[in-house]
């Protein structure tokens, strides 16, 4: 070809038809290095188990079939709180140590600290939210695809023993704060029964109703008698019997009102003391009525801690157990040679450049 109509062509062709044996020996050598280098690096394997919790399958089956027809997509439900608070127990350091302690990962992968092989733990498992109330637990292990399913079903037991572990916590907790609320209320219903044995208030209500009918018709009873004795001491003598007879009268009503009022002589309920008892017979009755609320709120709450602890199924139900991949996670070696060749293309066509612009 001239030297003309080399001119006419692009540079970068002219490189290539300059130095054409060049770039084909060098990336040759490249490429060879490459599928040597791809060869010698260990393959990695993936397994993942799937999960969701009973509570969330049992609203997935009860509402799909509505949910489809309505042309709803995954991802409805989203995060919930139950959700979250398996992702937290997955990521937590006991659950970590239990799988370290297991599999002895802290030798198979030479690690000298627990931080460390924490660190490689965090790297080589995941756990993923589905947004459908599932959760995939994902290991990629070197060279072993039994281990990695291994170590993600063992998470997953590991997860039922944290669930259960809790729920019997909080089944002993709710059992032994029912049973102090239990006593407290025994003790206040024995208090307010002895107020009630020492004051002979049973029924305020009834029982002040009572009282002041009874005060009332004293009250009327020596009105009356008053009203007799001036009508009297104004129509009659001084000395008329009638007015001493009712002056006698009126004075032991009066004595019996005020002995009503005072004393428990006629009435259990002093009058002048009705203000003071009844306020505490009010207290004492709401701290019982309250209390029995409370009880009454434990007793359900520790009956269904009760029955939930006797059922033999888990609160997670397995959707996926992993099982051992038949296929790599990486290296991927065709992708990774092709874009080292072309990678290795590009240098050597800017290193030649560079070559004929500053060398020649």
């Amino acid at each position: 070809m001239s030297k003309e109509n080399r001119k006419e062509l692009p540079k970068i062709v002219q490189l290539i038809q300059k130095y054409f044996w060049k770039l084909v020996i060098v990336n040759a050598i490249v490429g060879v290095i490459a599928v040597v280098i791809l060869l010698v690096i260990p393959e990695w394997y993936r397994s993942t188990a799937v999960i969701i919790s009973e509570e969330q399958s049992n609203q997935l089956n009860v509402t799909s079939v509505a949910l489809s027809n309505m042309g709803f997509a995954g991802g409805l439900f989203g995060q919930n709180e139950e959700t979250l608070r398996y992702l937290r127990y997955l990521n937590s350091r006991t659950i970590a140590d239990n799988v370290i302690e297991k599999f002895d990962l802290m030798t198979l992968w030479e690690k000298e600290t627990k931080t460390k092989t924490y660190e490689k733990l965090r790297d080589d498992v995941s756990f993923v939210d589905n947004e459908d109330g599932s959760i995939s637990i994902s290991v990629i292990y070197k060279k072993d695809p039994q281990m990695a399913a291994d170590i993600a079903n063992f998470y997953v037991s590991e997860l039922m023993k944290m669930i259960k572990k809790f729920e019997s916590n909080y089944k002993n907790y709710v059992e032994e704060v029912y049973r102090d609320q239990d006593k407290k209320l025994y003790d206040l219903e024995d208090d307010f029964a002895e107020f009630q044995k020492q004051t002979g208030i049973f029924n305020l209500e009834k029982q002040t109703e009572l009282a002041f009918q009874a005060l009332t018709e004293l009250e009327v009873k020596k009105l009356q008698l008053e009203i007799q004795r001036d009508i009297y001491i104004k129509t009659s003598q001084d000395s008329d019997p009638r007015i001493s007879e009712l002056k006698s009268q009126i004075e032991m009503f009066t004595n019996k009102i005020n002995d009503y009022k005072a004393t428990d002589s006629y009435s259990n309920i002093p009058v002048d003391k009705l203000s003071e008892q009844g306020m505490e017979y009010l207290r004492k009755y709401r701290d019982v009525m309250v209390q029995e609320q409370i009880v009454q709120f434990l007793a359900v709450e520790y009956e269904q801690t009760k029955l939930a602890s006797q059922k033999d199924e888990s609160k997670i139900n397995v959707i996926d157990y992993a099982v051992p991949a038949d296929m790599k996670y990486k290296p991927k070696r065709a992708s990774s040679l092709i874009l080292i060749l072309l990678a290795s293309g590009i240098l050597s066509l800017i290193g030649v450049n560079i070559k004929e612009t500053y060398f020649c």
